[in-house]
């Protein structure tokens, strides 16, 4: 424990936690982004980037909500347990990276507001529409509450049970993101892995702490079926010479769990639910006298459940005593703060306590862990060290297996950061377009092609209106899907080339059918032809409806 707030000391263990958090990160972004590149076609930098880290963010916090019941199920896993906080902000930081480049690609740099257009582009639910965008949204706010409060003073300033509801808020936002995925990216069609993906997450998630809490009530259950009582309704918590000498055993009273622990020759039981974060303090240890939380180091007199002074903390302490070798506890918490005299162990026959410090009930010795104590013991290292190593190496193959089961990228190609000149006919109507010359090498390219403004704009077409049916000179960056192709043209460098004026009946007439159905999307013709590949789909519908209200021509795709 420490009195007052300061900034973050990294010790050598929280270095070495952080830098293995973000050496994972930077692994599962590498491998995806690596397969993502390798496809053919392949997508485009901003889709990778969006792709990439959302994904991270979901694999990190079903790392997060793993460990909890993990160590339930096995101690050796309680050295993640420590600094899980910063593990968290991580995964925030992940996500806001997501989030951040999705809200500029898909609703920055048109005619509304981004943050209007986030809220409204998805559509209503009684409309048929999937807002998974809002709902990813507010996912994300909640993570931000739990990141901003992480530090203690929060914790000191909300009171714990305040600040532990806050972050029981994780798993309203992990039920927010599954929607957020489920809504949006799994729309698409062929994403049947994916949705095996997800499903085997939520699966893990939910079938840890099924077995975590079973197993947890299954002890206590078993507990209090066979502790017996005496005719003052004391319970009999087991022989007194089994209790490790500064250690404790949790026992079940009344449904509630209470740490009976030993020190020397003395008795004594307090609640085992810690006043910092509800930690289990029948897990901890005696510590220069005070029983020590294993999550974060908090400690309490035995005697009387309070922190030494200038802290306040106190809990809850029960009536103890010894008799016939046998420690028999009453099950009526006293208020907390309370004190209540030691029992006393009389030497006798019977096994030989363990030596201070020994094993807790269902831990062994050497899985007791905060930030100062003693390192844990080799086994515990080698354990959590395997299991490190396997986590990072799993989160690759997860990148790779995610990267390669998204659905096929369009064949079209965006040369982005390649501005050309082209010179051909401009016509205005039906959409504005440039006829060129065939393409050298390109016999099959469509000479007639889209031209678009910058952004979520299309070109001006007033201002353009007297180089209508002319020939025209301009600079742009070319986009082609197939035999189709568009220019994304650069601001202001639309000029005649000459003074003709071609014929009217050379523009471009769009084609009549006779009869039919047409299945397929409308969208808008820029990223649908290769600027953002692949520029389709639920999740692009909101790009595409800024796009069409800006001008860019729309497009059928079948």
């Amino acid at each position: 424990m420490s009195h007052g707030y300061r900034a973050v000391g990294w010790n050598r263990q929280k270095r070495r936690y952080d830098g293995l958090v973000w050496l994972g990160i930077a692994l599962y972004i590498g491998v995806f982004a690596v397969v993502a590149g390798t496809r053919q076609p392949p997508p485009t930098a901003e889709t990778v980037l969006i792709r990439a880290f959302g994904t991270c963010a979901l694999v990190l916090l079903h790392v997060i909500l793993s460990i909890g019941p993990l160590c339930r199920l096995n101690p050796r896993w309680l050295p993640l347990l420590y600094n899980r906080r910063h593990l968290g902000v991580s995964m925030f930081l992940v996500a806001l990276v997501h989030a951040a480049a999705a809200f500029v690609q898909f609703h920055a740099l048109g005619v509304l507001n981004p943050f209007v257009s986030l809220l409204v582009s998805d559509g209503r639910w009684l409309d048929g529409g999937y807002p998974f965008q809002p709902l990813g949204l507010i996912a994300l706010i909640i993570l931000f509450g739990m990141a901003a409060t992480s530090h203690d003073f929060w914790l000191a300033n909300l009171s714990p049970p305040i600040w532990k509801t806050l972050h029981m808020a994780v798993y309203v936002a992990y039920g927010l993101i599954v929607l957020h995925v489920g809504l949006g990216l799994l729309q698409t069609a062929r994403t049947g892995p994916l949705v095996a993906l997800l499903g085997a997450g939520m699966a893990w998630v939910l079938g840890l702490h099924l077995a975590a809490g079973w197993r947890e009530r299954a002890a206590d259950v078993a507990r209090e079926a066979n502790a017996g009582r005496d005719r003052d309704d004391y319970v009999d918590c087991g022989p007194a010479s089994t209790l490790a000498d500064g250690a404790a055993r949790v026992v079940s009273l009344g449904g509630e769990r209470v740490a009976v622990f030993r020190y020397g020759d003395r008795v004594s039981a307090v609640s085992n639910v810690c006043r910092h974060q509800n930690g289990p303090l029948g897990e901890g240890r005696i510590i220069d006298g005070l029983i020590t939380c294993p999550w974060h180091g908090y400690q309490y007199r035995p005697d009387d459940g309070c922190s030494p002074p200038p802290f306040d903390e106190r809990v809850p302490t029960f009536r103890v005593r010894v008799a016939d070798g046998r420690v028999w506890v009453h099950p009526a918490a006293l208020p907390a703060g309370t004190r209540v005299e030691p029992a006393r162990i009389v030497p006798g026959p019977g096994p030989a306590p363990a030596p201070a410090g020994g094993a807790v009930h269902r831990t062994p010795a050497d899985a007791f862990y905060v930030g100062y104590a003693p390192r844990s013991a080799p086994t515990v290292r080698r354990f959590v060290r395997r299991r490190v190593v396997a986590l990072i190496g799993g989160g690759a193959c997860i990148a790779a297996a995610v990267a390669a089961a998204l659905p096929p990228n369009a064949p079209s190609h965006f040369f982005y950061g390649e501005v050309r000149t082209y010179t051909g006919r401009l016509d205005l109507a039906p959409v504005p377009m440039l006829t060129i010359a065939p393409l050298p090498g390109e016999p099959d390219v469509d000479p007639r092609l889209i031209l678009v403004g910058e952004g979520k704009h299309g070109i001006d077409r007033r201002a353009l209106a007297p180089l209508d049916h002319r020939i025209v000179r301009l600079r742009g960056t070319p986009a082609f899907l197939g035999t189709n192709g568009l220019i994304e043209v650069v601001g202001g460098s639309v000029e005649a080339a000459d003074g003709q004026v071609g014929p009217p009946e050379a523009a471009r007439v769009p084609s009549s059918i006779a009869g039919g159905t047409l299945l397929g999307e409308i969208t808008e013709g820029k990223c649908a032809l290769g600027v953002m590949n692949p520029g389709w789909g639920v999740v692009h519908r909101a790009c595409a409806s800024l796009c069409l209200r800006g001008g860019i021509p729309p497009l059928f795709i079948g």
